[in-house]
């Protein structure tokens, strides 16, 4: 490989990317090893220390180098055995094609050449495995207990520290749908255990000082999550509601805020699940609850775990429409405007309709708030 002035020739070249550990800093940073047998034009080997500088570009001609460094190195009879690489080399780098370019004595060596993966490392492509058995006591960065094939570490501690995972989808086919299987952007399976010997969660979160978890509702949607089975919470609910998935059967249409009773109940034989069947509440009607939005049934794929289920949407809810109805907690309710209820009072039903109840036992929620400019009075259900 001579340059232009036929000074050198470096008749054999092998530069390996590999992670070198880096004490003290609990990760790893890319290092390169690097030999080579370094001739005279004339065809000599060269013997002594030359100083050999490296740089990466993403350029095969040109450019402007990402990454330089420069390595005193001791050659005998031609041959040299070096490495290269820092805490300054950016592992983000080698996201895209990268050439190396390398210098003797401030002579460049032309053509660069282009870095290629070691085979590990063309394992960990889109759609690669990584498969290992490691134990429940491996400790890696002084955390204890990981036992993880895959361990991501983010160790940035600033109020500028980013995620340890961060994975996007953009599935076109809705999750749930014949077409695939369930689509998540993060998915645990625990596969171990039997129904009389459990095996291990298929998730668990957990944080130090702050939120171990948070979920939040996409547009459209009246759920921030979606449970399929029992559940079990061994701290309080705050802020929590209590609601039912109803049907109205009434010939009158609902919408947000109206009073509803009861008008039976009937079972979802895709979902097994049971709707409560409502009607917008008449005067002398027992008051069980309050609309909160529309909804919509998604429909049922039974060779998914996700199978559907019940969405928000806006608008009123018409006869054999679905709505959601709060029955405890708090929830805006429509009252009468002749209902002359205030802050502070229980208000119940009676054959005149909606009115000021004399004490909690004969109320079905008590008045928190003045009705706003739509006619909606936040209620604190007491069902």
């Amino acid at each position: 490989m001579p340059t232009q002035n036929k000074r050198f020739l470096l008749i054999f070249l092998s530069a390996l990317l590999v992670l070198g550990f880096t004490a003290g800093c609990g990760y790893n940073i890319p290092t390169f090893s690097h030999q080579g047998r370094l001739m005279t034009a004339a065809g000599k080997p060269v013997t002594g220390t030359r100083t050999i500088t490296y740089r990466l570009f993403h350029e095969q001609t040109g450019g402007t180098a990402v990454f330089t460094q420069n390595k005193q190195v001791h050659i005998t009879n031609g041959y040299f055995d070096s490495s290269f690489g820092t805490a300054d080399v950016d592992p983000k780098i080698f996201a895209e094609k990268t050439w190396l370019e390398i210098a003797i004595n401030g002579e460049t060596l032309t053509p660069r050449q282009l870095l290629r993966a070691a085979p590990y490392a063309a394992s960990l492509l889109s759609g690669a495995a990584i498969a290992g058995s490691e134990p429940i006591t491996y400790t890696h960065s002084g955390q204890k207990n990981l036992g993880s094939s895959l361990i991501v570490y983010n160790n940035d501690s600033s109020d500028m520290g980013g995620s340890g995972v961060t994975s996007i989808i953009k599935s076109s086919v809705a999750n749930g749908s014949d077409e695939k299987m369930d689509v998540a952007a993060i998915k645990g399976l625990a596969l171990g255990g039997t129904k009389s010997d459990p095996g291990a969660y298929a998730a668990i979160f957990k944080s130090s000082h702050f939120r171990g978890l948070y979920a939040s509702k996409g547009d459209g949607s009246s759920l921030a999550a979606w449970f399929t089975g029992d559940i079990h919470v061994s701290g309080s609910c705050v802020g929590c509601s209590l609601a039912m998935t109803s049907k109205n059967v009434g010939e009158e249409s609902l919408q947000a805020g109206d009073l509803v009773a009861a008008a039976g109940v009937e079972i979802d034989d895709d979902y097994d699940f049971p709707v409560m069947l409502v009607r917008k509440a008449a005067p002398g009607d027992q008051i069980i609850g309050v609309v909160s939005t529309a909804l919509t049934r998604a429909p049922y794929h039974p060779n998914t775990l996700a199978q559907g289920g019940y969405d928000a949407r806006p608008g009123p809810a018409n006869q054999n429409d679905y709505v959601e109805v709060g029955m405890e907690g708090l929830i805006q309710a429509r009252l009468p405007q002749n209902s002359n209820a205030k802050i502070g009072d229980f208000v119940g039903s009676g054959s005149m309709g909606v009115t000021v109840a004399p004490n909690a036992a004969d109320s079905f929620g008590q008045v928190m708030s003045a009705a706003d400019e739509e006619g909606l009075t936040w209620l604190l259900l007491n069902r």
